[in-house]
């Protein structure tokens, strides 16, 4: 078999693994994007360092200058992640390598692939190459890149821009002669004569895809318009480079683990939010990438609710930053306000954004700049956090209606299930992601037990599911809802959260799977931001009524609510047949309510 398919296979021995030990991010962890002094870690309550970047040469001064930045994070107890970046390190790949221009990613014409957003960057005269992972030289560079990462003792590795060649497709790439024999390799080991013949190839003896194309009159402007589309063999094509850069990156962090000579967790730069990002999702401890938070709309965000929802169905926190867009967009208008709504959107769904004490942000006028800020605009969220990791940690989101979601369905640009999340959340329905996969994200479907406490299970059309995965379905038939049927998603299951004196709150009840003897919660989010004052609008005086059926048919005794920079409450609950009410007399930004039940 094919040493790619090994690997691949593998994936799925690691996905169900890792699935079994449970996330190794907590979800009141608290994430710092890159190294910082002991005094700002601690402002923060910081428990653990991603982007930890690495030793900027093998010189012994550089390394030793290394360990003592890992070292400070390992005397405040925190884990640290050391950091490769397989796209934007240009020039040290021009210093380390005289022959680099043999591994620079070529368009379908033979010009260079650039790295877009480096435009205002160069080194020795040359501009951000994109530098192809399929190349020996560069994978020698990204090696040596690894040794200076892990000349420290370090708990995980992060990897930036993960993908490699992978995403030159919409730059024209990459047909450099690496990717051509590769490709050749991987057409003779995966893809059927049938099917080879079908588009027009009758060997592989000596196949050139950019020749092929090329001969068929395709230009480069071609090739990108028609990447995903109707190009002979430009599916597989796409399938191989995906593929190649998700076993590249296996193969590197198998290489640190020889190195530093224990287990690393591992990470990578990705939003989680498309199937090209899922394609490295079964080897990934977590995500912890730049999701976009559109902070030009001046609104709560919504898009970063459909990844968190993903990471919750694939056991992967997203530990997130935004876009550098976004960061841009924060420095100039002066929002901490904004960011601390999405720093209590992203615990509140049980995931993180990275402290934000120092951003990448870019515009295409500015090129790359910095967003700083002072730990007194965030450090009380985060301590906030530190406080109650008892009413956060081991906590998943109550659900009895499940969404479904194709990986194939979203490949051909079916998103309609995006939609329905977001609609769904919008309208405060505990619900979760019920992950279909397929070739590039090779995850099992779920259980049955998976299955048995769902009470609706909600799809969207069209699936195009396996046959595997429609028999699955057909088990709970009798339970399916097609999108936008809300007339029977609410007869299966009837409202469970209601909302009386305020508007514009998510709603978000958790509970520890299998722990009696920890309360539930239910976390408060206020959406109602003003743009103009930078701070949401207070609701005061609102009843909160929730369904028995979110917590078992619990009574609940006590309720507490904890907000940030606020003393607890208790609050006055009253119950009725099926449900308890609350009178949340406050609610400024976010505050979790602790649900005690009745014992006996």
């Amino acid at each position: 078999m094919d040493l790619r398919l090994l690997v691949l296979a593998a994936f799925v021995v690691a996905a169900v693994a890792a699935i079994a030990d449970g996330p190794v991010v907590k979800r009141s962890d608290v994430v710092f994007m890159g190294s910082k002094s002991a005094d700002i870690y601690q402002a923060y309550g910081a428990t653990m360092v991603s982007w930890g970047g690495h030793a900027s040469s093998d010189d012994p001064k550089a390394i030793e200058d290394f360990k003592k930045r890992v070292q400070v994070a390992h005397d405040l107890g925190m884990r640290y992640c050391a950091g490769l970046a397989f796209r934007t390190a240009f020039a040290a790949m021009i210093d380390f390598d005289e022959g680099f221009m043999d591994s620079v990613c070529r368009t379908l014409d033979g010009e260079p692939v650039l790295v877009p957003w480096l435009w205002d960057h160069k080194h020795k005269g040359h501009p951000a190459y994109w530098f192809c992972t399929n190349a020996p030289g560069y994978r020698e560079y990204l090696k040596h890149q690894t040794r200076l990462a892990m000349a420290a003792d370090v708990e995980g590795l992060h990897i930036d821009d993960y993908n490699g060649t992978a995403g030159t497709e919409w730059r024209g790439g990459c047909f450099c002669p690496h990717c051509m024999a590769a490709f050749r390799r991987h057409l003779a080991d995966s893809v059927s004569p049938e099917r080879l013949k079908q588009c027009g190839v009758e060997s592989l003896d000596g196949f050139d895809y950019g020749e092929f194309l090329r001969g068929r009159g395709v230009t480069t402007e071609d090739y990108r318009r028609r990447v995903e589309g109707d190009l002979p063999l430009g599916p597989e094509f796409l399938t191989f480079q995906y593929q190649a850069a998700a076993a590249w990156v296996h193969e590197i962090h198998q290489y640190a683990e020889g190195l530093v000579g224990h287990p690393l967790i591992l990470s990578v730069n990705s939003s989680a939010s498309s199937p090209k990002s899922l394609v490295i999702a079964p080897q990934l401890t977590y995500f912890c990438g730049e999701v976009p938070r559109q902070a030009d709309s001046r609104r709560a965000p919504t898009d970063c609710l459909f990844v968190y929802k993903l990471g919750d169905a694939l056991r992967r926190p997203i530990v997130s930053t935004s876009s550098g867009q976004d960061w841009a967009f924060t420095d100039e208008h002066k929002k901490p306000g904004l960011v601390r709504l999405w720093i209590a959107q992203a615990y509140a769904c049980g995931h993180q954004l990275m402290a934000p004490h120092r951003q990448w942000a870019y515009t295409e006028t500015k090129g790359t700049h910095w967003y700083q800020s002072e730990p007194s605009d965030y450090a009380p969220l985060y301590q906030f956090v530190r406080a109650h990791a008892d009413l956060l940690d081991d906590y998943e989101a109550v659900a009895q209606v499940g969404l479904v979601y194709s990986n194939a369905a979203f490949r051909a640009n079916k998103r309609a299930t995006r939609d329905a999340c977001l609609a769904l959340a919008a309208a405060n329905v505990p619900f979760r992601l019920l992950v279909m996969g397929d070739d590039w994200l090779t995850v099992p479907p779920p259980a049955a037990d998976d299955l048995a406490p769902l009470k609706a299970v909600v799809c969207t059309e069209p699936l195009m599911l396996d046959e595997a995965q429609t028999a699955l379905l057909d088990t709970v038939k009798d339970r399916l809802v097609t999108w936008p049927d809300e007339g029977r998603l609410f007869s299966l299951v009837p409202r469970q959260v209601a909302l009386d004196g305020a508007e514009d709150i998510a709603i978000l009840p958790r509970a520890v799977p299998g722990a009696a003897d920890r309360p539930f919660v239910c976390h408060l989010v206020n959406q109602n931001y003003d743009p103009e004052a930078d701070a949401p609008v207070k609701q005061t005086g609102f009843r909160l009524t929730l369904a028995s059926s979110l917590f078992g048919g619990a009574r609940i005794a006590a309720a507490t609510l904890y907000a940030p920079e606020r003393e607890p409450v208790e609050l006055t609950l009253s119950h009725k047949p099926d449900a308890v009410e609350l009178l949340v007399p406050e609610l400024d930004l976010w505050a979790v309510v602790k649900l005690v039940p009745e014992r006996g």
